[in-house]
């Protein structure tokens, strides 16, 4: 899994990152076209950040955030959301 590379740019698309630094805490939002079930999965290997998401259309609205002594920017947050959104092939069960 590629959750923790972090040298690559971002990607900004049409629904582009809501970041908010307020608090002592980072937070960046994005909807992305994949099922909860399948972010879950995912997202559980994500350490040190805390991480909400709400069906919204035909996506999920992914809200990560992570405190500002967590080590991790803004700029981390859009990369593991840019990870999140990538697809990723799936072998068909037998």
């Amino acid at each position: 899994m590629h959750l923790h590379r972090l040298a690559q740019a971002p990607l900004l698309g049409r629904n582009g990152p809501f970041v908010v630094e307020a608090g002592g805490m980072i937070e960046v939002s994005r909807t992305l076209m994949k099922s909860e079930p399948e972010l879950a999965e995912l997202v559980a290997s994500v350490e040190g950040v805390e991480v909400t998401m709400a069906e919204k259309g035909f996506g999920t609205r992914v809200q990560l955030r992570a405190g500002s002594d967590s080590g991790l920017a803004e700029t981390d947050l859009e990369r593991i959301l840019d990870d999140l959104a990538e697809p990723r092939k799936q072998p068909f069960g037998v």
